[in-house]
């Protein structure tokens, strides 16, 4: 398909979401299970959207600081007996509106652990609103023996400009890719030398079409406490296993790739670089995703309890339907080949409902696993950054 092809089409899918208000509500006492069935990994106080494990089976949360869980440690390590050990420890998790916020856990968003057993934090800092600079920013690395530091990365103006809010990050070998779901762009930075650069900003593919309304349980919009829709851009990023292929979408999709070796080349013009990206599959929206060996691309939709698999010859399946998975988030999978999915039922929360929304939040919050059949891939492999795998180095 040509690029002109392509992006005619991708604008006709943008009507899409135009039928949804003809479609039935989705009612959670209305789907039974199906699929994978769902074993229960951890119950939680604290919303929890994501989840890390290190090759040694320690389990780690990401308890972002949303309206209603200002008061939560950020990042925690879930103990055997069920009870979570703040991580790294110290001030790093008791930062409080007014506290210095280079060394502390503001806002964050997302974590990983990757094949070298660190764990890098998204923290999306302050809330300045959309036109603000949010302070605090950054993209954290930490040895996951210790909680030492191993690096902070801040952005600059240019490439973080304010009402950017950084969301989700992958690796390769040399770089760190980010989506900015805040004005919507991909940023690439390279891990050896610190530049970055900012591409695709503005680009359709990372910005989230406003007819394509993100409509969830008992056909809930997702709205702002104004009434406006909620606005996320570039949101959900995966890498393909051979490293060639960046994946990623607007909250309410649809998803896209775009060759990652023409994203590191700034000898590559914006326009360019628009035409190398390629629609990639109608999804609905999405809350989180996740990326297996094979190159299956896992799908936490946001309008039905379901994790969907899509796959490279275009079939999509269900992995698991279950009414207790209402927007799972950024899923997973182990060296078991277990995808690990956290559920911060993030649409059921107040402040994502409209004026005077209504907490419809169910506690605890649940993380569940499900076996992946053997026709899918297992762990998708990512190259250690910082050298050898902390494993395998003396302290």
């Amino acid at each position: 398909m040509n690029t002109s092809g392509r992006t005619s089409r991708a604008l006709r899918i943008a009507g899409f979401a135009l039928g949804l208000a003809c479609t039935p509500l989705i009612h959670a006492q209305d789907l039974p299970p199906s699929g994978q069935p769902l074993t229960e990994v951890a119950r939680l106080d604290w919303l929890c959207n994501a989840v890390a494990l290190t090759s040694g089976g320690r389990l780690f949360v990401g308890l972002p600081r949303w309206p209603g869980f200002e008061k939560t440690p950020s990042i925690a390590e879930v103990l055997p007996d069920g009870s979570l050990k703040p991580f790294p420890g110290g001030q790093w998790n008791a930062w409080a509106p007014g506290k210095p916020s280079a060394a502390a856990l503001v806002k964050i968003n997302t974590i990983h652990i990757f094949d070298d057993d660190t764990l890098w934090a998204i923290d999306q800092g302050e809330d300045a609103g959309p036109k603000g600079i949010n302070l605090g920013q950054k993209i954290l690395q930490f040895d996951t023996r210790d909680g030492k530091l191993l690096r902070s990365i801040s952005l600059p103006a240019n490439v973080l400009p304010a009402g950017a809010n950084l969301n989700d990050l992958r690796l390769d070998s040399e770089h760190a890719y980010v989506t900015d779901s805040g004005l919507g762009a991909i940023i690439v930075i390279n891990l050896k030398t610190g530049e970055a650069v900012r591409r695709l900003a503005g680009h359709p593919s990372t910005q989230m079409a406003p007819e394509r309304r993100p409509i969830g349980e008992n056909g809930q919009p997702l709205l702002l406490a104004d009434g406006s829709d909620h606005q996320v851009h570039s949101d959900p990023i995966e890498i393909s296993p051979d490293g060639q292929w960046l994946y990623y979408q607007p909250l309410s999709g649809p998803l896209w790739r775009v060759p990652t070796a023409a994203l590191r080349d700034t000898r590559i013009s914006e326009a360019e670089l628009g035409k190398q990206v390629e629609f990639v599959h109608d999804t609905s929206p999405l809350t989180g995703t996740a990326m297996d060996s094979a190159g299956n691309v896992y799908l936490g939709e946001y309008d039905r309890p379901r994790v969907s698999v899509y796959a490279p010859d275009g079939t999509l399946r269900v992995v698991a339907e279950d009414p207790r998975l209402w927007n799972p988030d950024a899923m997973i999978i182990s060296d078991q080949r277990e995808l690990y999915i956290p559920v911060p039922q993030s649409a059921r929360m107040a402040s994502n409902r409209g004026p005077g929304g209504q907490d419809a939040i169910v506690r605890p919050f649940m993380i569940y696993k499900v076996q992946l059949p053997a026709a899918l891939g297992g762990r998708e492999k990512v190259p250690a950054v910082v050298g050898k795998p902390l494993a395998t180095v003396a302290r």
